[in-house]
């Protein structure tokens, strides 16, 4: 809701123009599992309970190998996050995406998570129209900037749902309206913002709903990104803005360093086919300051 939106996030829109006890030793499988789900209480539909079941297993045979080597100056052991989640190769994802010459982040950092909300309801993936945000949305800026938040309350309140791609393609500059309620193909029932600076509370929503928005600032090496956990300091500048919306569709750790999984809108010949490993828990380019997420859609 626009009276909600906080007023630092209207100004940056303007700039923008494992499990259950712990374990001394390595559970049995296929046991492991359960008495993971049991011990944190988590419940799954089979889809997604095949998904987390993978993740937990690779995290184990992590944890195994890791404890396995005597020079090792840490242990490593289950807990609540051993389930750790990488939504890029679930069925409810659409491929990356690239906005081109235009300043729509905002608009692609929306779509993703409402189709894969939409996706995770009804069983299949539909794609969904940035453009139709970018000519419509009457709180932003079109190809000059915007905000998530805003764009999910004018799908929400104002179009009463979001176009289908195939209805509305992307063009990549701002052209006339032409939006008609015959092309809906998803809507929104609750979306919020998360609490800020909490990669906790995020961590869990992430698990719970699915990729979630979230704002960063990008900073010249941000563009040269090739692989690895990014890190540069040059973007925690406080005196750099915000200036790029993005989506989280999962979190991991290597080589002792927590990470983001992060999807950006420039195609995929960037990064790493699209994506990039933010460091996490310690709002690395701000990536931790303005969460937000869609709870339920229609």
């Amino acid at each position: 809701m626009v009276e909600q939106i906080a007023q630092c996030q209207n100004e940056v829109a303007l700039r923008i123009r494992h499990h259950c006890r712990r374990f001394g030793r390595r559970l049995r499988l296929p046991d492991a599992w359960n008495e993971y789900k049991n011990k944190h209480g988590k419940k799954f539909n089979a889809t997604d309970d095949a998904q987390r079941k993978k993740n937990f297993l690779a995290t184990d045979a992590i944890i195994t190998k890791h404890n396995s080597q005597k020079n090792g100056t840490y242990k490593l052991e289950h807990n609540q996050f051993s389930d750790m989640v990488d939504y890029r190769t679930h069925a409810c994802l659409s491929p990356v995406r690239d906005q081109k010459q235009c300043g729509s982040c905002w608009a692609f950092s929306a779509i993703t998570p409402l189709e894969f909300a939409r996706c995770k309801k009804n069983g299949t993936l539909l794609a969904l129209s940035e453009q139709h945000l970018v000519d419509c949305e009457p709180y932003d800026y079109g190809c000059n900037g915007g905000w998530y938040t805003n764009a999910w309350y004018y799908i929400k309140n104002g179009a009463l749902g979001s176009a289908k791609q195939s209805l509305y393609p992307y063009t990549a500059t701002n052209t006339t309206c032409k939006f008609t309620s015959s092309m809906v193909g998803a809507k929104i029932s609750t979306y919020g913002n998360l609490q800020p600076l909490n990669a906790t509370n995020m961590q869990l929503a992430v698990q719970s709903n699915g990729p979630i928005s979230v704002a960063i600032t990008v900073t010249n090496s941000f563009f040269y990104y090739s692989g690895g956990t990014y890190n540069d300091v040059a973007c925690d500048n406080k005196t750099i803005p915000i200036n790029h919306a993005v989506v989280i569709v999962g979190y991991g750790a290597a080589n002792a360093t927590n990470y983001w999984i992060v999807r950006n809108s420039w195609g995929t010949g960037w990064g790493q086919a699209g994506y990039v490993f933010i460091q996490r828990g310690v709002n690395k380019c701000k990536i931790e300051q303005y969460p937000a997420v869609i709870l339920s859609v229609v």
